[in-house]
Protein backbone atom coordinates (compact mmCIF):
# COMPACT_ATOMS: atom_id res chain seq x y z
CA UNK A 1 0.00 0.00 0.00
CA UNK A 2 1.38 3.55 -0.92
CA UNK A 3 1.57 6.05 1.74
CA UNK A 4 -1.27 8.05 2.04
CA UNK A 5 -1.57 11.88 3.13
CA UNK A 6 -2.82 12.13 6.64
CA UNK A 7 -5.21 14.73 8.27
CA UNK A 8 -5.19 14.30 12.05
CA UNK A 9 -7.60 16.81 13.68
CA UNK A 10 -8.36 16.61 17.47
CA UNK A 11 -11.18 18.41 18.40
CA UNK A 12 -10.22 19.83 21.96
CA UNK A 13 -12.88 19.16 24.50
CA UNK A 14 -15.39 18.07 22.43
CA UNK A 15 -17.58 16.03 24.11
CA UNK A 16 -19.52 12.67 22.79
CA UNK A 17 -22.61 13.33 23.72
CA UNK A 18 -23.19 16.73 22.58
CA UNK A 19 -22.02 15.88 19.05
CA UNK A 20 -25.06 15.10 16.72
CA UNK A 21 -23.18 12.38 15.13
CA UNK A 22 -23.21 10.23 18.04
CA UNK A 23 -26.75 11.29 19.03
CA UNK A 24 -27.29 14.72 20.41
CA UNK A 25 -30.58 16.56 19.46
CA UNK A 26 -29.21 19.44 18.62
CA UNK A 27 -27.76 19.68 15.14
CA UNK A 28 -24.38 20.97 16.53
CA UNK A 29 -21.95 19.13 14.11
CA UNK A 30 -23.58 18.87 10.60
CA UNK A 31 -20.30 18.96 8.86
CA UNK A 32 -19.01 15.80 11.12
CA UNK A 33 -22.14 14.18 10.59
CA UNK A 34 -21.65 14.04 6.70
CA UNK A 35 -18.13 13.16 6.84
CA UNK A 36 -19.18 9.83 9.55
CA UNK A 37 -21.79 9.17 6.38
CA UNK A 38 -18.57 7.82 4.76
CA UNK A 39 -16.09 6.83 7.62
CA UNK A 40 -15.90 4.89 10.45
CA UNK A 41 -17.03 5.44 13.46
CA UNK A 42 -16.43 4.12 17.10
CA UNK A 43 -19.18 4.12 19.37
CA UNK A 44 -16.94 3.51 22.20
CA UNK A 45 -13.65 5.27 22.23
CA UNK A 46 -10.98 6.72 25.52
CA UNK A 47 -8.74 9.16 25.86
CA UNK A 48 -5.73 8.08 27.53
CA UNK A 49 -5.84 11.07 29.84
CA UNK A 50 -8.63 13.08 30.44
CA UNK A 51 -6.80 16.52 30.03
CA UNK A 52 -4.63 18.18 26.99
CA UNK A 53 -1.15 17.43 28.14
CA UNK A 54 -1.07 13.88 28.65
CA UNK A 55 -3.62 12.73 26.07
CA UNK A 56 -1.78 14.27 23.29
CA UNK A 57 1.89 13.08 24.02
CA UNK A 58 -0.25 9.85 24.11
CA UNK A 59 -1.37 10.16 20.66
CA UNK A 60 1.56 11.29 19.41
CA UNK A 61 3.76 8.45 21.08
CA UNK A 62 1.37 5.39 21.80
CA UNK A 63 2.42 4.87 24.66
CA UNK A 64 0.03 5.37 27.79
CA UNK A 65 0.94 8.28 30.63
CA UNK A 66 2.88 6.56 32.86
CA UNK A 67 5.41 5.15 29.80
CA UNK A 68 5.99 8.76 28.30
CA UNK A 69 6.24 10.64 32.13
CA UNK A 70 3.70 13.17 30.65
CA UNK A 71 1.33 12.94 33.54
CA UNK A 72 0.86 16.48 35.59
CA UNK A 73 1.02 20.44 34.15
CA UNK A 74 2.96 21.92 37.29
CA UNK A 75 4.78 24.63 36.16
CA UNK A 76 8.00 23.89 37.93
CA UNK A 77 8.25 19.99 36.64
CA UNK A 78 8.87 18.94 33.10
CA UNK A 79 6.53 19.45 30.78
CA UNK A 80 8.28 18.40 27.52
CA UNK A 81 8.09 14.53 25.76
CA UNK A 82 11.92 13.10 26.44
CA UNK A 83 14.10 13.48 22.89
CA UNK A 84 14.83 9.89 23.30
CA UNK A 85 10.65 8.91 22.90
CA UNK A 86 10.02 9.09 19.33
CA UNK A 87 7.07 10.99 18.00
CA UNK A 88 4.45 11.03 15.41
CA UNK A 89 5.36 13.09 13.63
CA UNK A 90 9.10 12.24 13.61
CA UNK A 91 8.15 8.57 12.36
CA UNK A 92 6.37 10.07 9.38
CA UNK A 93 9.27 12.50 8.56
CA UNK A 94 11.50 10.33 8.66
CA UNK A 95 9.03 7.96 6.34
CA UNK A 96 9.07 10.55 3.63
CA UNK A 97 6.70 12.90 5.07
CA UNK A 98 6.48 16.64 4.70
CA UNK A 99 4.77 17.52 7.69
CA UNK A 100 2.81 20.50 8.95
CA UNK A 101 0.77 21.61 12.72
CA UNK A 102 -1.30 24.14 13.65
CA UNK A 103 -2.20 24.30 17.50
CA UNK A 104 -4.92 26.26 19.42
CA UNK A 105 -3.65 25.12 22.54
CA UNK A 106 -1.06 26.41 24.52
CA UNK A 107 0.02 23.21 25.98
CA UNK A 108 0.77 21.20 22.13
CA UNK A 109 3.49 22.77 20.68
CA UNK A 110 7.11 24.24 21.84
CA UNK A 111 5.87 23.66 25.56
CA UNK A 112 5.21 19.93 25.31
CA UNK A 113 8.14 19.65 22.55
CA UNK A 114 4.94 17.98 19.89
CA UNK A 115 6.31 20.55 17.72
CA UNK A 116 9.08 18.19 17.27
CA UNK A 117 9.35 16.55 13.40
CA UNK A 118 7.20 19.68 11.74
CA UNK A 119 8.21 21.18 8.83
CA UNK A 120 5.88 24.10 9.30
CA UNK A 121 4.50 24.61 12.76
CA UNK A 122 2.45 27.32 14.10
CA UNK A 123 1.39 28.03 17.86
CA UNK A 124 -1.85 28.71 19.43
CA UNK A 125 -0.95 32.27 19.88
CA UNK A 126 0.25 32.24 15.97
CA UNK A 127 3.74 32.50 16.31
CA UNK A 128 5.42 30.73 13.94
CA UNK A 129 7.08 28.13 15.69
CA UNK A 130 8.77 26.10 13.18
CA UNK A 131 9.18 27.99 9.25
CA UNK A 132 9.34 25.56 6.36
CA UNK A 133 10.02 26.37 2.93
CA UNK A 134 5.70 26.35 2.08
CA UNK A 135 4.92 29.55 2.15
CA UNK A 136 1.67 29.25 3.87
CA UNK A 137 2.54 32.30 6.25
CA UNK A 138 1.35 35.82 4.51
CA UNK A 139 3.52 39.04 5.51
CA UNK A 140 1.11 39.79 8.13
CA UNK A 141 1.45 36.61 9.60
CA UNK A 142 4.65 36.66 9.84
CA UNK A 143 4.87 40.14 11.48
CA UNK A 144 2.48 39.45 13.86
CA UNK A 145 4.15 36.02 15.01
CA UNK A 146 7.26 38.26 15.13
CA UNK A 147 5.71 40.98 17.82
CA UNK A 148 3.07 38.80 19.71
CA UNK A 149 5.07 38.54 22.65
CA UNK A 150 4.90 42.25 23.20
CA UNK A 151 1.19 42.22 22.42
CA UNK A 152 1.02 39.43 25.50
CA UNK A 153 2.50 41.23 27.52
CA UNK A 154 0.63 44.99 26.95
CA UNK A 155 -2.82 43.24 27.19
CA UNK A 156 -2.74 39.96 29.88
CA UNK A 157 -6.21 38.87 29.33
CA UNK A 158 -8.50 39.39 26.52
CA UNK A 159 -6.23 39.72 23.64
CA UNK A 160 -6.11 36.05 23.01
CA UNK A 161 -10.02 35.38 24.66
CA UNK A 162 -11.70 37.63 22.56
CA UNK A 163 -9.80 36.78 19.31
CA UNK A 164 -9.96 32.89 19.72
CA UNK A 165 -12.26 32.63 16.94
CA UNK A 166 -9.90 35.44 14.88
CA UNK A 167 -7.66 32.60 15.79
CA UNK A 168 -8.92 29.32 15.04
CA UNK A 169 -10.50 30.69 11.40
CA UNK A 170 -6.17 31.58 10.76
CA UNK A 171 -5.15 28.26 12.05
CA UNK A 172 -7.85 26.70 9.54
CA UNK A 173 -6.84 29.18 6.34
CA UNK A 174 -2.95 28.32 6.91
CA UNK A 175 -3.68 24.79 7.04
CA UNK A 176 -5.58 24.96 4.19
CA UNK A 177 -3.07 26.85 2.22
CA UNK A 178 -0.42 24.33 3.03
CA UNK A 179 -3.10 21.50 1.64
CA UNK A 180 -2.90 23.46 -1.43
CA UNK A 181 0.59 24.41 -2.08
CA UNK A 182 1.50 20.86 -1.36
CA UNK A 183 -1.34 19.41 -3.43
CA UNK A 184 1.36 18.66 -6.54
CA UNK A 185 3.92 17.21 -4.12
CA UNK A 186 5.16 13.61 -4.83
CA UNK A 187 5.69 13.23 -1.51
CA UNK A 188 2.70 12.10 1.37
CA UNK A 189 1.92 15.11 3.79
CA UNK A 190 0.76 14.70 7.13
CA UNK A 191 -1.34 17.81 8.61
CA UNK A 192 -2.06 18.03 12.37
CA UNK A 193 -4.83 20.89 13.58
CA UNK A 194 -5.82 20.95 17.65
CA UNK A 195 -9.04 23.47 17.25
CA UNK A 196 -9.96 24.41 20.74
CA UNK A 197 -13.64 25.83 20.67
CA UNK A 198 -15.13 23.06 22.60
CA UNK A 199 -12.89 24.85 25.75
CA UNK A 200 -14.22 27.24 27.98
CA UNK A 201 -14.12 30.10 27.73
CA UNK A 202 -16.83 30.37 24.74
CA UNK A 203 -17.53 33.37 22.17
CA UNK A 204 -19.61 31.79 19.61
CA UNK A 205 -20.53 33.87 17.01
CA UNK A 206 -24.48 34.94 16.83
CA UNK A 207 -25.16 33.27 13.68
CA UNK A 208 -24.10 29.55 15.02
CA UNK A 209 -27.03 30.40 18.05
CA UNK A 210 -29.14 30.99 15.10
CA UNK A 211 -28.08 28.06 13.07
CA UNK A 212 -29.07 26.19 16.52
CA UNK A 213 -32.76 27.98 17.10
CA UNK A 214 -30.80 29.62 20.13
CA UNK A 215 -31.36 32.73 21.79
CA UNK A 216 -28.24 34.69 20.91
CA UNK A 217 -26.26 36.74 23.64
CA UNK A 218 -26.10 40.02 23.84
CA UNK A 219 -23.08 42.49 24.74
CA UNK A 220 -22.39 41.64 27.64
CA UNK A 221 -23.25 38.36 28.47
CA UNK A 222 -20.45 36.24 27.07
CA UNK A 223 -18.06 38.05 29.44
CA UNK A 224 -20.19 37.56 32.07
CA UNK A 225 -21.20 33.95 31.84
CA UNK A 226 -17.69 33.10 31.14
CA UNK A 227 -16.56 35.06 34.39
CA UNK A 228 -18.47 32.38 36.79
CA UNK A 229 -17.94 29.35 34.64
CA UNK A 230 -14.05 29.91 35.09
CA UNK A 231 -15.07 30.65 38.39
CA UNK A 232 -16.68 27.34 38.92
CA UNK A 233 -13.84 25.38 36.78
CA UNK A 234 -11.41 26.47 39.54
CA UNK A 235 -13.86 25.29 42.12
CA UNK A 236 -14.83 28.67 43.51
CA UNK A 237 -18.68 28.68 42.73
CA UNK A 238 -21.25 26.48 41.73
CA UNK A 239 -22.88 26.39 38.55
CA UNK A 240 -26.49 25.92 39.26
CA UNK A 241 -28.96 24.21 36.58
CA UNK A 242 -30.42 27.60 34.72
CA UNK A 243 -26.59 28.49 34.36
CA UNK A 244 -25.56 24.87 33.34
CA UNK A 245 -28.06 25.04 30.78
CA UNK A 246 -26.92 28.37 29.48
CA UNK A 247 -23.06 26.88 29.80
CA UNK A 248 -24.12 23.90 27.18
CA UNK A 249 -26.33 26.54 24.94
CA UNK A 250 -22.85 28.21 24.29
CA UNK A 251 -20.82 24.84 24.34
CA UNK A 252 -23.23 23.60 21.69
CA UNK A 253 -22.80 27.23 19.27
CA UNK A 254 -19.39 27.04 19.41
CA UNK A 255 -19.71 23.28 18.27
CA UNK A 256 -21.44 24.30 15.22
CA UNK A 257 -18.72 27.14 14.44
CA UNK A 258 -15.84 24.50 15.17
CA UNK A 259 -17.87 22.50 12.63
CA UNK A 260 -17.86 25.20 10.14
CA UNK A 261 -14.22 25.72 10.24
CA UNK A 262 -13.58 21.58 9.96
CA UNK A 263 -15.97 21.76 6.87
CA UNK A 264 -13.16 24.34 5.51
CA UNK A 265 -10.60 21.77 6.27
CA UNK A 266 -12.65 19.05 4.39
CA UNK A 267 -13.80 20.44 1.58
CA UNK A 268 -10.03 22.51 0.92
CA UNK A 269 -8.94 18.78 1.14
CA UNK A 270 -10.81 17.83 -1.36
CA UNK A 271 -10.30 20.24 -4.02
CA UNK A 272 -6.71 18.81 -4.08
CA UNK A 273 -7.63 15.57 -5.24
CA UNK A 274 -6.37 13.72 -2.49
CA UNK A 275 -9.11 13.14 -0.53
CA UNK A 276 -10.07 9.97 -1.71
CA UNK A 277 -6.78 8.12 -0.75
CA UNK A 278 -6.27 9.93 2.58
CA UNK A 279 -6.29 8.89 5.85
CA UNK A 280 -8.77 11.06 8.06
CA UNK A 281 -9.02 11.10 11.67
CA UNK A 282 -11.11 13.58 13.40
CA UNK A 283 -11.46 13.07 17.31
CA UNK A 284 -11.40 14.67 21.19
CA UNK A 285 -8.67 14.51 23.62
CA UNK A 286 -11.02 14.36 26.26
CA UNK A 287 -14.39 15.48 27.14
CA UNK A 288 -15.70 18.10 29.65
CA UNK A 289 -17.74 17.91 33.22
CA UNK A 290 -20.01 20.63 32.82
CA UNK A 291 -22.48 20.32 35.78
CA UNK A 292 -22.96 16.39 35.82
CA UNK A 293 -20.43 15.59 38.73
CA UNK A 294 -19.22 17.50 41.85
CA UNK A 295 -16.06 18.84 41.00
CA UNK A 296 -14.46 17.63 44.63
CA UNK A 297 -16.45 13.99 44.44
CA UNK A 298 -14.74 10.66 44.54
CA UNK A 299 -13.72 9.10 42.25
CA UNK A 300 -12.99 12.38 40.52
CA UNK A 301 -14.74 13.83 37.91
CA UNK A 302 -11.97 13.25 35.37
CA UNK A 303 -12.48 9.76 35.42
CA UNK A 304 -16.23 9.49 34.49
CA UNK A 305 -16.90 8.75 30.97
CA UNK A 306 -17.67 12.77 30.49
CA UNK A 307 -14.55 13.05 30.62
CA UNK A 308 -13.21 9.86 29.21
CA UNK A 309 -15.20 8.76 26.41
CA UNK A 310 -15.04 10.76 23.13
CA UNK A 311 -16.05 11.38 19.90
CA UNK A 312 -13.91 9.26 16.86
CA UNK A 313 -14.00 9.19 13.38
CA UNK A 314 -11.98 8.01 10.71
CA UNK A 315 -11.81 7.18 7.05
CA UNK A 316 -9.07 5.09 5.86
CA UNK A 317 -8.09 5.13 2.19
CA UNK A 318 -10.40 4.40 -0.33
CA UNK A 319 -13.51 4.19 2.34
CA UNK A 320 -16.28 5.82 0.54
CA UNK A 321 -19.20 3.74 3.43
CA UNK A 322 -19.99 4.38 6.82
CA UNK A 323 -19.16 1.50 9.40
CA UNK A 324 -19.71 1.45 12.94
CA UNK A 325 -17.09 -0.41 15.52
CA UNK A 326 -18.90 -1.26 18.92
CA UNK A 327 -15.70 -3.00 20.80
CA UNK A 328 -13.46 -0.57 23.01
CA UNK A 329 -11.20 1.83 20.93
CA UNK A 330 -8.11 3.40 22.80
CA UNK A 331 -6.57 6.70 21.56
CA UNK A 332 -3.34 5.76 21.94
CA UNK A 333 -3.42 3.57 19.17
CA UNK A 334 -3.29 6.49 16.43
CA UNK A 335 0.05 6.22 16.66
CA UNK A 336 -0.08 2.78 14.78
CA UNK A 337 -3.12 3.97 12.85
CA UNK A 338 -1.11 7.06 11.04
CA UNK A 339 2.28 5.32 10.93
CA UNK A 340 0.94 1.58 9.82
CA UNK A 341 -1.88 2.25 6.72
CA UNK A 342 -2.03 -0.90 5.89
CA UNK A 343 -3.78 -2.25 8.99
CA UNK A 344 -7.20 -1.56 9.35
CA UNK A 345 -8.38 1.41 12.07
CA UNK A 346 -10.02 -1.71 14.08
CA UNK A 347 -6.86 -3.77 14.74
CA UNK A 348 -5.13 -0.57 15.55
CA UNK A 349 -7.36 1.12 17.65
CA UNK A 350 -9.15 -2.41 19.80
CA UNK A 351 -6.21 -4.53 20.32
CA UNK A 352 -7.73 -4.97 24.00
CA UNK A 353 -10.84 -5.52 25.82
CA UNK A 354 -11.07 -2.84 27.90
CA UNK A 355 -9.76 0.66 27.41
CA UNK A 356 -6.91 2.01 29.49
CA UNK A 357 -7.32 5.39 30.76
CA UNK A 358 -4.57 6.73 33.85
CA UNK A 359 -5.25 10.36 35.65
CA UNK A 360 -3.28 12.04 37.79
CA UNK A 361 -4.97 14.15 40.02
CA UNK A 362 -4.45 17.43 40.80
CA UNK A 363 -3.18 18.24 37.16
CA UNK A 364 -1.85 21.23 37.10
CA UNK A 365 -1.08 24.07 40.08
CA UNK A 366 1.52 27.09 40.75
CA UNK A 367 3.28 24.57 43.21
CA UNK A 368 3.92 20.82 43.32
CA UNK A 369 0.99 18.89 45.55
CA UNK A 370 0.61 15.19 46.26
CA UNK A 371 -0.49 13.44 43.01
CA UNK A 372 -2.76 10.64 43.67
CA UNK A 373 -2.98 8.10 40.14
CA UNK A 374 -6.05 6.94 39.10
CA UNK A 375 -6.69 4.49 36.48
CA UNK A 376 -9.70 3.42 34.67
CA UNK A 377 -10.72 0.66 32.39
CA UNK A 378 -13.84 0.70 30.74
CA UNK A 379 -15.33 -1.23 28.29
CA UNK A 380 -18.34 0.23 27.12
CA UNK A 381 -20.50 -1.31 29.40
CA UNK A 382 -18.53 -0.96 32.66
CA UNK A 383 -16.78 1.88 33.63
CA UNK A 384 -14.04 0.55 36.65
CA UNK A 385 -12.28 3.12 38.72
CA UNK A 386 -9.62 2.05 40.93
CA UNK A 387 -7.10 4.63 42.88
CA UNK A 388 -3.61 3.46 43.96
CA UNK A 389 -4.42 3.38 47.31
CA UNK A 390 -7.18 0.88 47.15
CA UNK A 391 -10.28 2.56 46.54
CA UNK A 392 -12.25 1.30 43.84
CA UNK A 393 -15.47 2.07 42.40
CA UNK A 394 -17.64 0.30 39.07
CA UNK A 395 -20.51 2.39 36.92
CA UNK A 396 -22.61 0.82 34.40
CA UNK A 397 -24.00 2.10 31.24
CA UNK A 398 -26.39 4.51 32.88
CA UNK A 399 -23.46 6.46 34.70
CA UNK A 400 -24.42 4.69 38.02
CA UNK A 401 -23.06 2.22 40.53
CA UNK A 402 -23.58 -1.43 39.60
CA UNK A 403 -25.34 -3.12 42.71
CA UNK A 404 -25.86 -6.41 40.81
CA UNK A 405 -23.34 -8.94 40.90
CA UNK A 406 -21.09 -6.08 41.67
CA UNK A 407 -18.71 -8.26 44.17
CA UNK A 408 -18.26 -10.05 41.11
CA UNK A 409 -17.73 -7.67 38.28
CA UNK A 410 -15.19 -5.67 40.73
CA UNK A 411 -12.97 -9.02 40.90
CA UNK A 412 -13.11 -9.30 37.02
CA UNK A 413 -12.17 -5.66 35.88
CA UNK A 414 -9.48 -5.63 39.07
CA UNK A 415 -8.11 -8.98 38.00
CA UNK A 416 -7.87 -7.16 34.31
CA UNK A 417 -6.34 -3.60 35.45
CA UNK A 418 -3.48 -5.66 37.13
CA UNK A 419 -2.65 -7.19 34.18
CA UNK A 420 -3.29 -4.45 32.02
CA UNK A 421 -1.04 -2.76 34.33
CA UNK A 422 1.99 -5.42 34.65
CA UNK A 423 2.06 -4.73 30.96
CA UNK A 424 3.34 -1.11 31.28
CA UNK A 425 6.81 0.06 31.36
CA UNK A 426 6.79 3.10 33.15
CA UNK A 427 9.12 6.26 32.43
CA UNK A 428 11.92 7.19 35.18
CA UNK A 429 12.05 10.41 36.37
CA UNK A 430 15.53 10.81 35.16
CA UNK A 431 14.77 10.33 31.43
CA UNK A 432 12.23 13.20 31.78
CA UNK A 433 13.67 16.79 29.66
CA UNK A 434 14.97 19.39 32.07
CA UNK A 435 12.15 22.44 32.97
CA UNK A 436 11.33 24.93 31.55
CA UNK A 437 10.06 28.09 32.96
CA UNK A 438 6.25 29.38 31.69
CA UNK A 439 6.29 32.95 29.77
CA UNK A 440 4.21 35.35 30.63
CA UNK A 441 1.68 34.93 27.64
CA UNK A 442 1.70 31.51 27.68
CA UNK A 443 0.69 31.24 32.18
CA UNK A 444 -1.62 34.20 31.18
CA UNK A 445 -3.44 31.82 29.07
CA UNK A 446 -2.99 28.96 30.99
CA UNK A 447 -4.69 30.37 33.71
CA UNK A 448 -7.81 32.02 31.63
CA UNK A 449 -8.06 28.73 30.52
CA UNK A 450 -8.79 27.02 34.43
CA UNK A 451 -5.28 25.40 34.63
CA UNK A 452 -3.58 27.53 36.95
CA UNK A 453 -4.58 29.87 39.65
Amino acid sequence: MSQPDVLFVVLDSVRRDRVSAYGHDRETTPNLDRFAEEATLFEHAYTPAPWTLPSHSSMFTGLSPSEHGITNGFSDQSLRLPDSIETLTERLSADGYRTAGFSNNPWVGTLSGIDRGFDEYVEWDLEIGVDGDADISTTRDRLYSAAHNLLAQGARQPVFLLKRRLFTSNLVDRASRWMRATAEDESPTFTFLNLMEAHSPYFPPRDAFEALDLSPPGPIEPRLLNTKLLAYVLGRADLPPERRERVLEFYDASLRYQDRKLDQLLSTLKETGRYDDSLVILVADHGKNLGEHDRDGTPPHSTRPVNTKVPLIVKRPGQDAPERVSQPAELAGIFDLATEPELSPTATLCGNEAALVEDYVPHTGRTTEPTTRWRVLADGTHHYVRADDGREYLFGPDGNRVSEDRETLLNRFATAMESRVARLSEWGDEEKADSEGLSRGTESQLEDLGYLE
